[in-house]
């Protein structure tokens, strides 16, 4: 993590504390997030205090930002599916805060934090794929041409749904393998967030060195990911919401999307005015979360 993004996030924390001398006596609020035994905190290899993802990152900043005494908690364990993610929340006991998609299930099953943290880009598909397949898509002028291609998603996830519903052909795998399914070519195209796609494709193509990225195209369907709470504690959905709300306005959110090392390469490599964007409606969608991103957009920052 950059030295400016630290002090991004630590400086409102030291406000806060300075300016409430009482907040040792308010009452703590526990975050429980799960963590991949495959990390390195869980493995023992770095401090909580030196773990950097951005969704770690950012839920940090809404902390320091929020009126609350929030004490972040990663839990180690075999990496739930966004599925079995729902169900653990819904209990609370294990993990009460995750990030993912939304749709109209978790919606109502679960307390949204209605702040896209990746500022409405994650709708914004561009594609992994191989380079014979890449040489193709420069012919492709339409939905209907797109359709020709087979794609790729992970179990649980609901851009599968969005993608089903537009009659595009879908291949389910595990997020860790689908890279690998790929370089197999058990489909053609792995669709990824704009703000994600060259992140990943530094590292996955150590184990898939056939796949390639195409930056001339990209599919553009409205899919905000957001910080889910349990619905047994109000409390701290009330304190994260509060704090991205604040880290929206202050700058503070666009600047740590630009600048984490997860996000960052994308807004490097890719110009947004090079791509031929195909845009799809997301019939899945729920009002709310359709007014969240008209009001919490990337493109409202830098228009």
């Amino acid at each position: 993590m950059s030295f400016v993004t630290k002090l991004l996030i630590l400086l409102p924390m030291a406000a806060l504390i300075l300016g409430k001398p009482n907040i040792a006596n308010a009452s703590e609020i526990k975050a429980k997030v799960p963590m991949s035994l495959e990390s390195a905190y869980c493995r023992g290899e770095i401090s909580w205090a030196d773990h950097s993802e951005y969704d770690t990152d950012l839920l940090r900043l809404a902390a320091s930002l929020s009126d609350s005494d929030i004490q972040i908690t990663p839990v180690c364990t075999e990496y739930p599916t966004e599925q079995r993610r729902i169900a653990m929340l819904q209990s609370g006991d294990e993990i009460n805060v995750v990030f993912f998609g939304t749709n109209a299930e978790r919606e109502e099953k679960l307390l949204a934090v209605y702040v896209p943290i990746y500022l409405g880009t994650t709708g914004l598909r561009l594609f992994m794929t191989r380079a014979d397949v890449a040489a193709k898509l420069n012919d492709v002028k339409s939905i209907e041409d797109l359709r020709n291609f087979s794609m790729g998603q992970g179990i649980g996830w609901p851009d599968a749904d969005v993608l089903r519903h537009h009659r595009f052909s879908v291949t389910y795998g595990r997020y860790m393998t689908l890279h690998l399914m790929l370089n197999a070519k058990r489909f053609d195209l792995y669709p990824r967030a704009y703000w994600q796609i060259m992140g990943e494709w530094n590292w996955m193509r150590e184990r898939a060195p056939n796949i390639v990225v195409a930056d001339n195209i990209a599919l553009f369907y409205p899919q905000p990911i957001y910080f889910f709470v349990s619905p047994q504690m109000p409390e701290l959905h009330h304190a994260i919401q509060t704090g991205m709300e604040r880290a929206f306005a202050n700058g503070s959110l666009l600047h740590l999307l630009q600048t984490h090392r997860e996000t960052e390469p994308s807004f490097e490599k890719i110009n947004l005015n090079d791509l031929q964007i195909l845009h799809i409606e997301n019939p899945l969608l729920p009002p709310r979360s359709l007014e969240a991103m008209k009001k919490y957009s990337i493109f409202q920052l830098i228009k």
